[in-house]
């Protein structure tokens, strides 16, 4: 009988992991497996906090404002590896359903359906918009408006995320979100959506961003590990 369990939930997590749009090379993305290359104390901030938040996910996943989790930093310096790992943790070991969604590949694939029909694209929003816990990366990632200091979003993305995030924003469903982006999240995505994003991830948010003073000393490139040696 125990044999019979196992074999059920095996099959149950397989089918979990298959469906959550998650490759199988970041399906290998621990917290074990996280290198802390720079000591840096921003990247220890990310690692904790995405720790914290899968190991005490049960009882984090039921409060009304911070039921989500938040990883802004800057390119390279490890938010996306936690988010994947905090993902993993809950698929494998909690049996919990997790879907992933690209902010710039996604989004494209949204809109490539259109003319095949509202109800194709109505069945990948209600997707996104009912899944246990939703995993969406890279919010905002683009070329910078030259003026503004961050990538401008069309109309169609905009609204979409509004939607999306008020949704599970008064639904009380998890989100795990990443961007190299911070404050800049509220002119971009205007303030609705922002602050939703905000309070779901209250006291759950890590960060790994320059500070104006190793920006204006030339220092971006430092929590990046792609550019670790070089």
């Amino acid at each position: 009988m125990y044999e019979q369990c196992e074999c059920r939930d095996k099959k149950r997590i397989q089918k979990i992991l298959q469906s959550s749009n998650i490759t199988a090379d970041f399906q290998r993305k621990t917290f074990g497996n996280f290198l802390d290359w720079s000591g840096d104390q921003r990247h220890q901030e990310l690692h904790q906090k995405a720790y914290t938040y899968a190991k005490d996910f049960e009882e984090i996943r039921h409060r009304e404002e911070g039921h989500s989790l938040g990883l802004v930093g800057a390119s390279g310096s490890g938010k996306s590896h936690v988010a994947f790992a905090v993902a993993n943790n809950l698929m494998v070991k909690k049996g919990i359903r997790v879907l992933y969604f690209n902010f710039v590949n996604g989004f494209k694939e949204m809109f490539s359906r259109y003319d095949a029909g509202s109800a194709d694209v109505q069945r990948i929003r209600e997707g996104l918009q009912s899944v246990e816990v939703l995993l969406i990366d890279d919010i905002l990632k683009g070329k910078p408006d030259e003026k503004k200091g961050y990538p401008e979003i069309s109309k169609a993305v905009y609204d979409e995320m509004y939607g999306l995030i008020e949704y599970r924003h008064f639904n009380h469903k998890p989100t795990i979100w990443t961007s190299e982006y911070y404050y800049e999240l509220i002119p971009a995505l205007g303030e609705a959506t922002a602050s939703r994003l905000f309070e779901m991830s209250k006291g759950n948010l890590g960060k790994a961003l320059y500070t104006p003073e190793e920006m204006t000393a030339g220092e971006i490139g430092k929590l990046n590990y792609r550019l670790r040696g070089l």
